[in-house]
């Protein structure tokens, strides 16, 4: 069950990427000149002031933003009980970010259409960095209970993500429910595949 601040959370990465799809329209439709803070406010019912609660450049909203970031991962697995084992946390944080992600993946496409058309936005922004993103989820899950050794917990972590990514293509592919293939996809790992 969601709390408030993950209620709080989800409703504001909702808005970004509601943001961040008009601004990708503005800018297949009709140039990327024509996605000005201005012309993509109006399109998502904003004030260019709220734009800049979100983004701090037009060109920010026009990129796929990363769908879970370490703060994130580390707040969230903090929630969880202290003596909850290393595998059930990580399973509750990531059928949460499945959730949230399935939608956030499934308007993924304008955005790689206008990365085709204009390759230099990626450079303008910046990139999710994946190693710090497994090195902060590492020192929060090495000491969580079961965790064995620090291969055990990169392998908790690298798997973990594999089953949430897995899940979250099934969804798209198939139409089937994204927490339920998250929980599918635990299962097999817990198994052994």
């Amino acid at each position: 069950m969601e709390s408030p601040q993950q209620r709080r959370e989800r409703r504001r990465a909702e808005k970004r990427q509601a943001i961040r799809v008009a601004a990708v329209k503005i800018a297949l439709d009709e140039g990327l000149e024509a996605a000005t803070v201005e012309a993509i406010s109006a399109a998502a019912d904003i004030s260019p002031r709220t734009f800049f609660n979100y983004f701090a450049t037009k060109e920010e909203a026009l990129v796929m933003g990363p769908i879970w970031r370490p703060d994130e991962l580390v707040d969230l697995l903090g929630e969880r009980p202290a003596d909850e084992p290393a595998f059930q946390s990580l399973k509750v944080v990531m059928r949460f970010l499945v959730v949230r992600g399935r939608a956030i993946w499934a308007d993924m496409e304008p955005f790689m259409e206008l990365r085709k058309r204009h390759p230099e936005l990626a450079a303008k922004v910046r990139a999710a960095d994946e190693s710090k993103i497994m090195e902060v989820l590492f020192d929060a899950v090495k000491s969580r209970p079961g965790v064995t050794s620090p291969v055990h917990a990169r392998l908790l972590i690298v798997a973990s993500f594999g089953a949430a990514i897995s899940a979250i293509q099934e969804s798209l592919s198939t139409g089937g429910s994204a927490e339920e293939l998250v929980e599918e996809a635990f299962a097999l790992l817990e198994s052994g595949l």
